[in-house]
């Protein structure tokens, strides 16, 4: 259980970061289900800005077992690098966007 808090808390400080750091005439929110252990951060688009698409999924993620599920990830930095700088191993990571899936135990 100890793995899944700490995937947990580097999971949000990741998200977290993304979340402050939102470009201009737009602003970011973190929502996070702590039950489910989902995360998604949406973009809202200012009112005058020139994007068609004014609310937008940025990242989602969740983690499952001792995994973190990047369900979708439209950054140009990907979460996936900002994860591993942080500590977690590349293998603990699962791009669910690029067709990987968590391992199952016949794997």
């Amino acid at each position: 259980m100890e793995s899944v808090i700490s995937l947990v808390d580097i999971l949000k400080n990741e998200l977290n970061w993304y979340a402050n750091t939102i470009g201009y005439k737009s602003t970011a929110h973190l929502f996070c289900d702590e039950k489910s252990q989902k995360y998604v951060i949406v973009t809202v688009d200012d009112y005058d800005s020139p994007n068609l698409d004014k609310i937008a999924a940025m990242i989602m993620a969740h983690i499952e077992g001792d995994y973190i599920v990047i369900d979708g990830d439209n950054t140009d930095k990907p979460l996936y690098e900002g994860l591993m700088q942080a500590g977690i191993p590349r293998e603990k990571i699962i791009l669910a966007y690029a067709g990987e899936r968590v391992p199952t135990s016949e794997s």
